[in-house]
């Protein structure tokens, strides 16, 4: 099929910005869910985290992205190209969900395992890193999961700004080729790939941690 090297080239795209999206979206919404936590809340802090974080989700991706790639070089005299400026705007919006799962995980430990680590000299971070945080992860998974692939549909939305992945790709592809349904369908068929690999690897993290646990 003539159209497949630049499907290829779009599915690479399309990975390159969703990995470190994602890296920046689970760094930070892990952050802002720590300390935004019941044990962990810090006033002011706080506040203002769950309240970025909050913004974050509110707003639309599709306008953080053009925030991100028009307004914010405006304000701050530089341009940015359209693959940092999608890396960035995924990973910020992601990161208010990520926030939501970590938070809802963090609560949703017994105040008992908190308790019993600190009777055994542990202190509240090390207790954080050691005990509450490996069950977080276990129990959060599947919503880590969701999100993962939440992330992977929302880079069909950087095309708008120009860069070429894979549903730009399709898209240039129809243009040129005039055949939109065998084009669409490997697109569809390429993201719904891509997502079965997730699914994949979440499986094989779950199974892993249950191992550990046994």
């Amino acid at each position: 099929m003539r159209s497949l090297p630049l499907l290829m080239k779009g599915v690479q795209m399309t990975i390159q910005v969703m990995i470190p999206a994602g890296f920046l979206g689970f760094s930070l919404g892990l952050l802002f869910g720590i300390f935004t936590s019941h044990r962990l809340h810090v006033s002011v802090l706080s506040g203002v985290i769950e309240s970025f974080a909050f913004v974050c989700r509110a707003v639309p991706f599709y306008v953080q992205l053009l925030i991100v790639y028009f307004v914010l070089p405006d304000i701050l005299g530089f341009n940015l190209d359209p693959f940092t400026a999608s890396v960035i705007s995924l990973g910020i919006c992601s990161s208010g969900y990520v926030a939501q799962i970590v938070r809802a995980g963090i609560n949703a430990i017994p105040t008992s395992q908190w308790e019993a680590a600190l009777v055994l000299g542990y202190g509240k971070w090390r207790c954080l890193r050691s005990v509450i945080l490996p069950q977080m992860m276990r129990n959060a998974l599947p919503a880590f999961c969701n999100e993962g692939e939440a992330l992977l549909k929302s880079t069909a939305i950087v095309s708008s700004i120009g860069l070429l992945e894979l549903t730009r790709a399709g898209m240039n592809l129809v243009s040129r080729e005039m055949e939109p349904v065998p084009i669409y369908l490997m697109v569809a068929l390429f993201y719904l790939v891509l997502s079965l690999v997730l699914n994949g690897f979440s499986r094989f993290l779950e199974r892993r941690m249950n191992y550990v646990r046994n």
